[in-house]
């Protein structure tokens, strides 16, 4: 038998924040408080901020939603000028990323199903852009091995 989960309920800007580069993320939800079934994190990236290299997962399926601001978003060989309201359903071994090419900041709620503990994933990018350095790139790729993310052509 399954323990139902304990609910969250957080005002606007509020759970654990974590910088990343120029960027900030908060966690809403992380898969612990799912039972590994989703984590909702809130990205404001701010113009011109960290973007993560084109990418896939292969155990876990991501959702964008664009609520503030310009996000480009590429899923496959599309590219989508994300408004607020823009939805992107990334399946499975398909290749994405984003960034915000606009001129302000930008809010972005990304989901994983299943979550994991894809949160590790950004504390440990958090860690090697620290202090603004530039990660090494065996690091960063260890980085990504750990919580199912694979470089596409890097």
């Amino acid at each position: 038998m399954t323990l139902p989960t304990k609910e969250i309920i957080l005002a606007p800007g509020q759970g654990n924040h974590l910088q990343i580069g120029n960027s900030d993320v908060i966690f809403k939800a992380v898969g612990a408080d799912t039972h590994g079934h989703l984590g909702l994190f809130e990205n404001i990236i701010q113009p011109g901020g960290t973007a993560p290299v084109l990418h896939i997962h292969r155990q876990m399926e991501e959702l964008f939603y664009v609520v503030e601001g310009e996000v480009e978003i590429q899923v496959g060989t599309q590219k989508v000028q994300g408004q607020p309201g823009a939805f992107v359903l990334v399946p499975r071994g398909t290749p994405h990323t984003f960034a915000n090419t606009g001129k302000t900041p930008a809010k972005l709620l990304i989901m994983f199903c299943p979550a994991g503990e894809r949160e590790k994933y950004f504390a440990g990018l958090g860690e090697l852009l620290k202090d603004g350095q530039t990660p090494d790139r065996e690091a960063l790729l260890e980085l990504m091995q750990q919580f199912d993310q694979e470089p596409v052509d890097f």
